[in-house]
């Protein structure tokens, strides 16, 4: 199933002279600036060193410092430099006319020439800005493209400075009008999109990285994920489209777009339910809020707009060597049925059993293989609604006539469970001290695969009305 964006109407074409104007003005600046530029950069030298993975990463666009030129540019004559700050401001001043023109700010920007803030609301975060500021951002995601790329921004930022009328507006050029709320994920290496359900999109490593940059991935991933080009970080997101607002002061309420809390509850079950499908560990990196394009950011002169963030649980026991696997078509499918009818009676009744088995796979604590063996006895003693005596001879019974149609595989099954029984009574009495970490593991994974298909064919199916008529019908 293929992911398509927020919206798939056609480009915003309106405001041509706008966009030619200032196509057309912005080389002619960006030539004027370069010497500025450098020695601002010579005078007020940053640590621009990045490493990732003992790699550096290309410093950033210097956007804080194009903004702070353009504003001493502007303010020169207070500081007496007026006069070499001139062929800057020179060619400063049709593009910043060109801005003010369009109209969506020419309502809210001040006639004083210097004197121009306004205010700018992007989601739940607002800030005052200036035309000089997105002039800086118009440099800014100009940098990062390639071809005409002066107009490909103008155009851009005239999408964005567009408000949304309708649900079937056109969209901004490069979808820079796409929001997000997600939850990132470490486990599996999605190569494409997957539309789940209800407005929930699985986003691959690289469409995530549209709107968390490589740094904040490299700190919170598990150490070394960066290995393998971060390939195993994908996100479940609720995709939204989003306008900056505009007014002439901060006179705009905080807005949410969406509601984030029911969207992490509902994220949450399906990245347990890709885990327990797959029988892979799947760990949640982080939470995340009003998410924008890194590159809207930049355009509309952000360094960085960042949302709400809450982290995931440690990720100390993954060293991100080990490449993930690729998600399993039938492991995918079994974990997007069972999501689509999440709000069944039959779901409800064992979506606890999903998140215990999805936590037994990422158990990582001092006693985590007896803890994990342990969660597996008893989820499998739940689904299989056991009585209090004769325990391990019911269950044995159930699972074969529940699980197998053929006899001859009834005895794999029974002696799977008998060894999970067992080493779960070691566990009880503390006798397991000599048994190796390669047999607990063994014993863990057999016994967690009978735990996963009981679950699957139990939401699929559900219960049998009598377990012990369904056991002797098959003996």
């Amino acid at each position: 199933m293929r992911y398509q964006s927020p919206s798939g109407s056609p480009q915003c074409t309106s405001n041509e002279n706008w966009i030619d104007g200032l196509a057309s003005s912005l080389p002619n600046l960006a030539n004027i600036q370069k010497p500025y530029l450098q020695a601002s950069l010579q005078q007020n030298p940053k640590v621009h060193r990045v490493y990732v993975n003992r790699e550096e990463i290309p410093p950033s666009y210097p956007l804080g410092d194009l903004r702070i030129l353009y504003s001493t540019a502007y303010h020169s004559n207070a500081f007496g430099n007026a006069e070499y700050f001139a062929p800057l401001r020179e060619a400063l001043d049709p593009v910043r006319h060109i801005i003010r023109s369009h109209p969506t700010l020419a309502q809210v920007v001040s006639q004083i020439i210097g004197k121009d803030e306004f205010w700018m609301q992007v989601l739940n975060s607002g800030l005052s800005t200036s035309p000089s500021d997105l002039i800086a951002g118009l440099m800014a995601r100009a940098a990062e493209l390639s071809g005409d790329r002066f107009r490909t921004a103008a155009e851009e930022l005239n999408g964005l400075l567009l408000p949304i009328r309708n649900p079937n507006s056109a969209v901004v050029p490069g979808e820079l009008d796409a929001g997000y709320d997600a939850v990132l994920f470490y486990g599996l290496n999605f190569q494409d999109p997957i539309e789940i359900a209800d407005g929930l999109v699985v986003l691959t490593s690289e469409m995530t990285r549209r709107f968390v940059d490589e740094e904040w991935i490299d700190k919170h991933a598990p150490r070394s994920a960066a290995y393998h080009g971060w390939k195993s970080i994908g996100s479940v997101v609720r995709p939204f489209r989003w306008r900056p607002m505009f007014c002439r002061s901060n006179s705009i309420r905080e807005r949410s777009i969406s509601n984030p809390k029911s969207f992490y509850r509902e994220a949450s079950v399906f990245v347990d339910l890709l885990a327990v499908a797959h029988a892979t560990p799947i760990l949640p990196v982080a939470v995340m809020s009003n998410r924008i394009d890194r590159s809207a950011g930049r355009l509309l002169g952000l360094e960085e707009h960042n949302g709400d963030v809450h982290l995931g649980r440690s990720m100390h026991s993954f060293d991100g060597f080990d490449e993930c696997p690729e998600p399993a078509p039938e492991a995918l499918t079994e974990a997007m049925n069972a999501f689509k009818n999440r709000k069944s009676d039959r779901f409800t009744e064992v979506v606890w059993i999903v998140s215990r088995l999805s936590d037994a796979l990422v158990n990582d604590g001092r006693f985590s293989d007896e803890d994990r063996i342990v969660t597996v006895v008893k989820t499998l003693e739940r689904m299989y609604e056991l009585p209090d005596r004769n325990i391990s001879s019911k269950l044995q019974n159930r699972a074969c006539s529940f699980l197998e149609t053929d006899f001859k595989k009834y005895d794999n099954i029974k002696a799977i469970l008998k060894k999970i029984y067992d080493l779960r009574s070691n566990i009880t009495h503390g006798w397991v001290r000599n048994l190796s970490l390669h047999s607990k593991t063994d014993v863990f994974v057999e016994g967690f695969d009978l735990a996963r298909r009981t679950l699957f064919k139990l939401l699929r199916e559900g219960p049998p009305k009598n377990w012990d008529n369904l056991s002797r019908s098959n003996s």
